[in-house]
Order: structure tokens, then C-alpha cells, then sequence
């Protein structure tokens, strides 16, 4: 009878350590790490007419980047509307486009975005043409990195 009273003793002290340990919260599941977007890459480039300022995000081979381009007309500081944006991409140093893309009106006046996809790494320069009924300007830039 000794040994039944220590078994019943014993039950009823693990009972409510039972209890305690059902009531605990459970471990969360792991949280799957935020995709993190890499910074865009901000430059601001002149002719005698006009500003372009420009953000693209890093560029790599076969993907595409997107670029926001704000364009301002130097004569009179308003935003270039309207106009057609046309970018071209070459290997630096060579006359043959790899590349072209057609940008698209912005909801923003003298905001234009365009998709470019640079097939292979390396480096290369990129030809921006700005066309409206007030200009026709030509901006060959150099130094992009296409990893």
C-alpha cells in the first residue's frame, strides 16, 4: 500500500507539470528571410539642353533592370513631356548595339521608365536619344558594369 500511495503522490505531481508544459507557447516557425532589393544606382548627366537623372537598378547578364529616367530642359527648368526616350547599349569601346529599349511615359510629367536586359557581362557605354517637338538630344554615357 506504501508503494500505491508513492505511485499516486508521484501521479499528481505530474499532473500539473504536464499541464504547465501544454500551456507554453509554441516555438514560431521560421520566418523565410525578406528578399532584400539591391539599391538602385543614381547618376545625373548634362548636354548644353538638357538634365538627365537617371536610377537603374544593378545591372546583371540576361536580366532585365529596370530605369527611371526624370528628364529636365535646361532653357527653362520644366520637365521634358512628351517625348520619345530611346536607349542603346554597346560593348564599350565598339560601334555594334547589343542592346536597345523604348522607354515609356511616366505617370509624372518628364518621367520616363524603360526595361533594359543586357545579354552578357561586362562592361558598356549607353546612348540615351531624347525626341520632342522642342528637342533632339543625343547622350552617349560610358561605365556601366553588367555583372
Amino acid at each position: 500500500m506504501k508503494n500505491l500511495l508513492k505511485a499516486a503522490v508521484l501521479l499528481m505531481l505530474q499532473v500539473p507539470a504536464l499541464a504547465l508544459m501544454g500551456c507554453s507557447e509554441p516555438k514560431p516557425a521560421a520566418v523565410p528571410a525578406a528578399e532584400v532589393e539591391p539599391e538602385a544606382i543614381a547618376r545625373t548627366e548634362f548636354t548644353d539642353r538638357l538634365e538627365n537623372f537617371f536610377e537603374y537598378e544593378p545591372l546583371h547578364a540576361g536580366k532585365p533592370s529596370q530605369f527611371r529616367i526624370h528628364l529636365t530642359d535646361l532653357s527653362d527648368g520644366s520637365p521634358v513631356e512628351q517625348a520619345q526616350v530611346s536607349l542603346k547599349v554597346r560593348r564599350k569601346g565598339t560601334a555594334e548595339s547589343v542592346a536597345d529599349a523604348v522607354a515609356k511615359i511616366g505617370k509624372v510629367t518628364g518621367i520616363y521608365v524603360a526595361q533594359l536586359s543586357i545579354p552578357q557581362s561586362g562592361e558598356y557605354d549607353i546612348e540615351f536619344h531624347i525626341k520632342n517637338a522642342k528637342v533632339d538630344e543625343r547622350l552617349p554615357l560610358k561605365d556601366f558594369k553588367v555583372e
